[in-house]
């Protein structure tokens, strides 16, 4: 994939697996880690709502990466 096929689907509005928040179960396996020291990775991260949602939680060593910038620029 490329960048100008992601950048184009957010342009577009055509980003059917963004529900707007993070989801449950993500939502759900976050709340169980005790370590906030670890380091995170969330690879096609799209809007980072799970970044996000770890960050205001105390997780400080949050990484997120995306084809596009359309969504980092949001985050």
């Amino acid at each position: 994939m490329e960048e100008s096929f992601w950048s184009n689907k957010y342009k577009k509005g055509k980003t059917g697996w963004n529900i707007g928040y993070v989801s449950t179960p993500i939502k759900e396996y976050i709340d169980q880690l005790e370590n906030k020291d670890l380091k995170i990775l969330i690879p096609g991260s799209g809007n980072s709502y799970e970044a996000e949602y770890l960050y205001k939680n105390g997780f400080h060593n949050v990484f997120v990466a995306d084809f596009s910038k359309y969504p980092l620029e949001n985050f």
